[in-house]
């Protein structure tokens, strides 16, 4: 071993993290576009196959195929949706990571009013073949707002 081995190892342990929270940002943002834009298959696809969502209190499926059929059925009673996410803290263990995820969200309901929901996702993922998807995802709910009526 040559004194430079442990450095470089140091490095690439270090470049495998920084890739890992870049993946696993795009999986917490791919959530979000898959779901506003009604893509069932691209949502299933960041769901490790026995990952549990928690999308609100009561509200807990289990498996992809469970995953997908809630989406689709929260899809039917939202005319349209809009997620945004912040302040993203995720930690990278191995093959396992966890993250707290913030979030601002916009929905329609079936009579035309919009809501508005501030809620922290806590997220449990797992590498799986080289890819990171989620494994858990639990919500906390801290409002939901009726909107006025927009000014035209």
């Amino acid at each position: 071993m040559t004194a430079t081995e442990p450095a470089t190892a140091d490095i690439t342990a270090r470049i495998d993290r920084i890739e890992a929270v870049e993946a696993i940002r795009r999986v917490v943002h791919r959530y979000f576009h898959t779901f506003d834009k009604r893509d069932a298959s691209g949502f299933a696809a960041i769901w490790t196959p026995d990952a549990v969502w928690s999308a609100g209190p009561g509200h807990q499926v289990t498996g992809r195929d469970e995953i997908r059929q809630a989406a689709e059925a929260m899809w039917g009673q939202f005319g349209a949706t809009h997620h945004w996410s912040s302040n993203a803290l995720i930690d990278v263990d191995g093959e396992a990571a966890t993250a707290v995820v913030d979030l601002h969200a916009f929905a329609q309901g079936p009579d035309g009013d919009w809501t508005q929901t501030a809620a922290t996702y806590r997220d449990e993922f797992r590498r799986t073949s080289g890819r990171w998807l989620l494994a858990r995802r639990e919500t906390d709910v801290h409002h939901t707002f009726i909107l006025p009526e927009p000014i035209s």
